[in-house]
């Protein structure tokens, strides 16, 4: 009996942590009341609020990115019923998407592309609370703890600038937000109005996600009409790959599909799409299903 008692207490200190006492919490606290404003009690009663989620710690030391193939990854991704989704949605925004193609040179079928990979657009825009998800992270994982609490700051700033409920917005695992998926930092520094409402807002604005897209891979270094990928061959590169003109960076790749290995050199767009997540598989995957939507 004693020893079920005790593993019941366990899980629940384990869940109902009280942040606000976290050894790292005072530093957060301090940045936020001093230099950015905050009364101290309400940052102390967002932290002591805030729940340890384990799941949110498995997930993000395990992302789908890292742990499977590329055949694996890519039957996730670029499935007939995305594809024809997908063509559906371009054609639904086709306005907006040519407007911000015309505008900052990203074409339409990426970001449609980014839509489909990022919530199935807006299908699956996350369930956990942020404030979760951001305090777990933060003070929790063993690798990206100091990361995660300059999002928790920026969380809370955005929370503030944007009159959100904190403790209400839902997210994912690793607390990016809306129908692009942006994590806090993004949300305040590359979010636009882009349907002229005077309010970013990527929870519902299916215009402000694309211009916010489009600005967000710009601020990345996406050169406009600049390619992606180009198949190429180890021993002779430069015959089959000729840079864009403003190329700065490319990078090579390797990925093995249906047991044959196959070559690619990544431009700067390319690069531009990874840092949306760092992921050079979730890049291609965005790169194949732009190609699927020009068909």
């Amino acid at each position: 009996m004693k020893k079920i008692i005790l593993i019941t207490l366990i899980f629940t200190i384990s869940i109902t942590a009280d942040y606000s006492n976290h050894k790292d919490a005072q530093s957060v606290i301090d940045e936020l009341v001093i230099k950015h404003g905050f009364d101290d009690s309400y940052v102390i009663s967002i932290l002591k609020d805030a729940k340890r989620r384990d799941e949110m710690l498995r997930s993000v030391a395990s992302p789908a990115e890292k742990t499977k193939t590329w055949d694996e990854y890519k039957e996730i991704f670029l499935t007939s019923k995305r594809i024809r989704e997908g063509k559906k949605f371009q054609d639904v925004n086709i306005k907006t998407l040519e407007k911000a193609e015309e505008e900052f040179g990203v074409p339409k079928e990426v970001i449609v592309a980014i839509f489909a990979i990022e919530t199935n657009f807006g299908g699956n825009k996350g369930s956990h609370r942020v404030i979760d998800s951001l305090a777990t992270l933060g003070f929790d994982d063993p690798r990206r703890s100091k990361f995660f609490r300059s999002q928790l700051i920026e969380f809370f700033l955005l929370a503030r600038e944007n009159n959100m409920n904190i403790l209400e917005v839902k997210g994912s695992y690793a607390g990016a937000m809306g129908l692009p998926q942006f994590i806090a930092e993004s949300y305040r520094k590359d979010a636009i109005d882009y349907d002229g409402d005077g309010y970013v807002d990527l929870f519902n604005s299916v215009d402000d996600s694309i211009g916010s897209i489009a600005n967000y891979l710009v601020n990345r270094g996406w050169k406009r009409e600049g390619s992606i990928v180009v198949q190429s061959f180890p021993n002779n590169v430069r015959k089959y790959y000729k840079p864009h003109v403003s190329l700065t960076h490319f990078i090579p790749l390797k990925f093995e599909e249906k047991g044959k290995e196959l070559h690619f050199m990544g431009d700067d767009n390319f690069r531009a799409i990874a840092r949306y997540n760092i992921s050079d598989v979730y890049a291609m995957a965005v790169y194949y299903l732009s190609e699927e939507y020009q068909k």
